[in-house]
């Protein structure tokens, strides 16, 4: 199958960006699949989001060709004109889009050309179908829902929440989960204590106020329990909450590791007990897999992200975005017996098993067949 697949959140060169569809890119090319790349940019989004705008070309990267296209205005003239004069869709099997920015450009790709078209659906998505302020774009990716052939949400929460917008299209949306590497499922996780008495906790995360570190922060600095909390991730928060930490008392319990590679978070959660992400708005994040699989106790925030691969109390944990409520669930846990927690483990590291970054990716383009 030849693909094209149109997005604005594909890495080019070392850029600090989630890595998830570029996983699901690499993966189809590893199966036999040829993919080819449109990286479309709306410089002002682009800016907000404090990423750097890359130079306009073309590049290949890992055997996958990039046409890396900035636009000033949200694709309003023929976006045709930035690429090469022989392109065209009917060089193609399918068209896939992801995020906005990604979806307003292959539905006007899909004005001149005809093909089977897959639109993905992100938590970004859902904030701009809902915000008022986004009148012409959520008008714009309306038609494109209805234009696509199959619509893939990246999480059980983000297509109950779709098809609550436009319920017409739910006889043709699935979910498409990420996965991680197949071998990191493979590999036995060496077994460790859960020392209640000195608990080592972690979290993987931009330092971005939808994050909710904060909120961990002031959970923990009222825990009676002894703790180490690390934090992995840097960003323009990272400041506030080193102060917060002070402010409460705790600078000696928390480390700030900044940016770290991807090798080093597995080894800091193979030494974790407990992970806590209570993100805002998560699409599904790739991290409460890798804890799962390092058997990691996971807390995250329900009706968001992975609500739906974690079940509460059976593999992990599921709680509102608030210290009260972080708290009880802590408390909880810290009442369980041990056989218990190992039956939360065992159950985490049964559910990762069906999520190998391979099948995700086979059963992506299963769903579209």
């Amino acid at each position: 199958m030849k693909i094209l697949f149109v997005t604005d959140l594909y890495p080019i060169g070392e850029e600090n960006i989630a890595k998830a569809l570029f996983y699901f890119v690499q993966e189809w090319k590893n199966q036999g699949h040829e993919v080819e790349v449109i990286r479309s940019n709306f410089i002002l989004n682009t800016l907000i989001r404090g990423r750097k705008i890359i130079e306009e070309k073309v590049y290949f990267e890992h055997d996958i060709k990039i046409y890396n296209l900035n636009f000033h205005t949200p694709f309003l003239f023929n976006i045709y004109n930035k690429l090469p004069k022989d392109f065209s869709l009917k060089n193609y099997d399918v068209i896939i889009s992801h995020m906005p920015c990604g979806t307003l450009m292959a539905n006007k790709l899909l004005k001149r050309d005809k093909i089977k078209y897959i639109c993905g659906v992100h938590c970004s998505d859902i904030v701009v179908l809902k915000g008022f302020k986004y009148i012409f774009f959520k008008n714009e990716l309306k038609k494109a829902y209805k234009k696509a052939d199959k619509i893939a949400a990246r999480s059980p929460v983000l297509k109950r929440k779709i098809e609550e917008i436009i319920p017409t299209i739910k006889d043709k949306t699935f979910v498409a989960y990420s996965g991680i590497k197949e071998e990191f499922i493979k590999k036995d996780i060496e077994q460790k204590s859960f020392n209640k008495e000195q608990l080592q906790i972690s979290t993987v995360a931009s330092l971005i106020k939808r994050k909710n570190v904060d909120i961990l922060l002031k959970t923990l600095s009222t825990l009676q329990n002894d703790f180490h909390l690390t934090i992995m991730g840097d960003g323009k928060e990272r400041k506030s909450l080193e102060k917060l930490a002070k402010k409460f008392k705790i600078e000696k319990k928390v480390t700030f590791t900044g940016k770290v590679k991807r090798e080093e978070v597995i080894e800091k959660l193979k030494a974790s007990d407990l992970f806590i992400l209570l993100s805002n708005n998560e699409t599904f994040g790739l991290t409460y897999l890798e804890a799962m699989a390092t058997r990691n106790i996971v807390i995250a925030k329900e009706n968001d992200g992975i609500d739906g691969i974690i079940n509460h109390e059976q593999n992990g944990f599921l709680t509102k975005a608030t210290p009260l409520e972080l708290k009880k669930c802590l408390e909880k846990i810290l009442l369980m017996s041990n056989s218990e927690i190992e039956q939360i483990r065992a159950n985490s590291i049964e559910t990762i098993k069906g999520i190998s970054m391979e099948e995700a990716a086979k059963n992506y383009l299963k769903n579209i067949q």
